[in-house]
């Protein structure tokens, strides 16, 4: 069998260069795309699920799904191959070099400004996904990614479900996160642009208050989230806010927000309230702690629901088939996270604890300047600066081998960040008389 590796080329232009994250079903590299000149996220399935069918559905159903969706609050795919050399599937999608909304969550509570900023640009990206009849299925924070200059993108549409399609779920089963599930969802309704809603607002109930709503054990989390009311908010939220967290948390679907462009709307009202501007910042989470972005944990997360027996509802009392249902769930889920968690346990840059944090520093990277220069002394200014440089080579027959291409990000970037630094070689058959010695390799 095949092991997916550094240095491997998928479809003859994406060069995979570190895995960046991995659960139960797939894992995620950073890659170079050759043709294009840019890096990339390719996410593999592994190799004992290329013969599953409803594994290769799914990760078909979310290349398809995600790929209808065309908004800059969505994570687009840009390609996808049926066949790797691992003999599964890849998805090639934008890289998003950033940090989740679960890493800045884990700071403690945020700002009502900053949180209606994420807030808005997640419903606004659901609604275009609704708009598309497309349902998320599992909107949390570890969905929801951080881009450089604060834009927020959903990520994972491989449990997202279409209107009229075939369901991809065994009977019985209910994929999802717990501790963000409808609660209608866990009786057993199917996920309808109301249960996105209600985990938007759990997202953001956590954002606020510092901490999820319900603990517990996960089954303990997920009923409570059938038959609890969902906590009051701090004293110090606007009104406003709490307001809207509450509605989007009702328990009845039908109480709920009309629709995702109308949180969107209503998000942007109230931090113009707030802030005395309707211009979106994404300004600093809170008060002595970091900056928008803190130091990246990982860029793409992978979900998976292992495939579970069939089980019989019947005829049950809602409670009943409200503990049956989550119950399975959970199963899952904690079958997902324990596949996964050896590759959680040690991510390759720790955000630091919430107390004793230091003030962000920035520093400021000018592409247009570092373009053109030799890649060694870009490389060694960067690091010099505080930043850790990741450099993607392809191929330019015009430009000398070791010569920087681009530099992303660009401006103000997070001492701590990875940068990637594209730099060219010499295509394949084609040597240049000057260069640091990299037109020998064909690394693109």
């Amino acid at each position: 069998m095949v092991v997916p590796g550094d240095g491997m080329l998928l479809a003859g232009r994406y060069r995979l260069q570190d895995r960046i994250a991995a659960g139960g079903a797939g894992e995620v590299w950073r890659a170079a795309d050759a043709v294009l000149g840019r890096a990339v996220a390719v996410k593999l399935l592994r190799p004992e699920y290329a013969g599953n069918g409803e594994m290769l559905a799914r990760f078909r159903a979310e290349a398809r799904y995600a790929a209808l969706v065309c908004h800059p609050g969505v994570v687009p795919v840009y390609d996808y191959g049926p066949v790797g050399p691992v003999g599964a599937p890849f998805l090639v999608m934008e890289l998003v070099d950033g940090p989740s909304l679960a890493d800045v969550a884990a700071f403690g509570p945020l700002e009502p400004a900053w949180v209606l900023d994420v807030a808005g640009q997640v419903a606004a990206g659901l609604a275009a996904a609704h708009a598309q009849g497309l349902v998320h299925r599992d909107i949390k924070p570890a969905n929801l990614l951080l881009a450089p200059g604060g834009t927020v993108k959903i990520t994972d549409f491989g449990i997202a479900s279409a209107a009229g399609s075939a369901s991809l779920t065994l009977a019985g089963t209910l994929p999802g996160t717990p501790g963000y599930l409808a609660p209608e969802r866990a009786a057993g309704a199917p996920a309808t642009a109301a249960s996105d809603l209600y985990s938007l607002g759990v997202v953001a109930w956590e954002c606020l208050a510092g901490a999820p709503p319900f603990t517990g054990t996960p089954l303990e989390i997920a009923l409570a989230h059938v038959d609890r009311v969902m906590p009051p908010l701090p004293a110090t939220i606007p009104a406003g806010v709490a307001d809207l967290v509450a509605e989007l948390t009702a328990k009845d679907p039908a109480a709920r927000p009309a629709s995702a462009a109308s949180v969107a709307a209503r998000t942007g009202q109230l931090r113009a309230a707030i802030t005395g501007t309707a211009t979106s910042t994404m300004a600093r989470p809170a008060a002595g702690r970091p900056g928008p972005l803190p130091p990246t944990l990982a860029a793409i997360t992978v979900h998976h629901t292992p495939r579970l027996g069939r089980l019989r509802l019947g005829r049950l009392r809602p409670r009943q088939l409200a503990a049956l249902a989550v119950a399975v769930l959970l199963a899952a889920w904690l079958a997902a996270e324990i596949s996964g968690a050896a590759s959680r346990a040690h991510p390759a840059s720790p955000v630091p604890a919430a107390s004793g944090v230091p003030a962000a520093r920035m520093v400021m990277v000018d592409d247009a300047a570092l373009a053109g220069q030799p890649a060694d002394p870009v490389l060694s200014q960067l690091r010099r600066a505080g930043l850790q440089p990741s450099v993607v080579r392809v191929p330019d027959g015009h430009l000398a081998p070791g010569t920087v291409i681009s530099v992303r990000p660009a401006g103000q970037v997070l001492a701590g960040r990875t940068v990637t630094v594209t730099t060219a070689i010499a295509p394949a058959g084609h040597r240049r008389g000057r260069g640091n010695g990299e037109g020998d390799r064909n690394d693109g």
